[in-house]
């Protein structure tokens, strides 16, 4: 997705913003992590209060297979996916609903982790897991591929 807001960064709510983070600074995310992080915590919100950031892991990093690229069907005007390529994998590309979190799975080792932290973030809410990685092959993640769509007023 060349780098989507919704890969890197959400606000959890009001003063609380969740980042994609990796300590491995071989990683090209670790740059762009470091510098949203730099920026983020000389941010203030609407009512000049500091930001709280809470670093997130990030998986991985995840490589699309051969025989995953195999099987993309390549149309016009979509974007080629061969072996080798690095699949946009990020917890914070969660889906927020009524009472719950709708978060990727992507990394075994990583996972449950990640679960208890979206759940400290958003206790009012259950936290659940959904296998994304044949989202990730289309080149996004789950909330990519939700568009939200607001419930009709009732008269």
């Amino acid at each position: 997705t060349e780098g989507h807001i919704d890969n890197l960064s959400r606000f959890a709510r009001p003063g609380v913003v969740l980042l994609d983070w990796t300590d491995d600074r071989s990683d090209p995310q670790y740059a762009i992590s470091a510098d949203a992080y730099q920026r983020l915590c000389l941010a203030k919100d609407a009512r000049g209060r500091a930001l709280n950031v809470v670093k997130v892991p990030q998986p991985g990093p995840l490589y699309m297979t051969a025989e995953e690229a195999q099987r993309v069907d390549i149309v016009e005007g979509s974007q080629a996916r061969s072996a080798g390529l690095r699949l946009a994998a990020s917890y914070v590309n969660f889906y927020l609903c009524n009472n719950a979190v709708i978060m990727p799975l992507l990394d075994p080792n990583l996972d449950d982790r990640v679960q208890q932290l979206l759940q400290a973030v958003f206790p009012g809410r259950r936290v659940v897991g959904v296998a994304a990685r044949e989202i990730l092959l289309g080149g996004g993640d789950i909330h990519c591929i939700t568009q939200q769509q607001p419930a009709p007023q009732r008269r």
